[in-house]
């Protein structure tokens, strides 16, 4: 058994022909075959007004977070090897135009030893995309569990790289 997932909630989007296409080829070859496309899930879960950039829910975000600011200081916690898909949802669900000709650091962090270079990556690849100037020195920062203490970063090495990784985004 084969399940395709056409992974775009846009309505009309082209996404689902492909995906259709593939369950054909899948057919034709006998082999069992589902498509999952995730424009046809319910409006509460599929969020397509998140696209309405002027009216949906995010349009006041945009405008207070996005619009009138310089630089972006993106903190990434590792999901599945990656980062978080709200994020994504999130970047998505602000107009490209918001993003242009402005600057971000990324810090990943991560209880394992990367500290989400994967994710940082993939973050990049996407704010290239939106043409930001991804700031080249990246912040890894790994073993969480044994930089904090409750609510509290208490590594002093970790303190002071924040600090750096921060002032080097202001001269950025």
């Amino acid at each position: 058994m084969v399940t395709i997932i056409s992974a775009s909630n846009r309505l009309g989007n082209y996404t689902s022909l492909f995906a259709k296409k593939c369950e054909e080829l899948f057919k034709e070859k006998g082999v069992e075959v589902q498509l999952l496309e995730l424009d046809s899930l319910p409006k509460e879960v599929a969020l397509q007004s998140v696209y309405e950039y002027d009216t949906s829910v995010f349009a006041d975000y945009a405008k207070k977070y996005f619009k009138n600011v310089d630089k972006f200081l993106f903190i990434i916690p590792e999901y599945n090897g990656s980062f978080p898909g709200i994020l994504k949802l999130f970047i998505d669900a602000i107009h490209p135009r918001n993003y242009e000709g402005k600057k971000a650091a990324l810090i990943g962090v991560s209880a394992g030893r990367a500290g989400n270079l994967r994710g940082m990556d993939h973050l990049t690849d996407i704010l290239h995309y939106l043409q930001v100037t991804v700031m080249p020195h990246k912040l890894p920062v790994s073993q969480l569990n044994k930089l904090v203490d409750g609510e509290k970063i208490i590594d002093k090495v970790t303190l002071e790289l924040l600090e750096t990784q921060v002032q080097k985004l202001i001269e950025f």
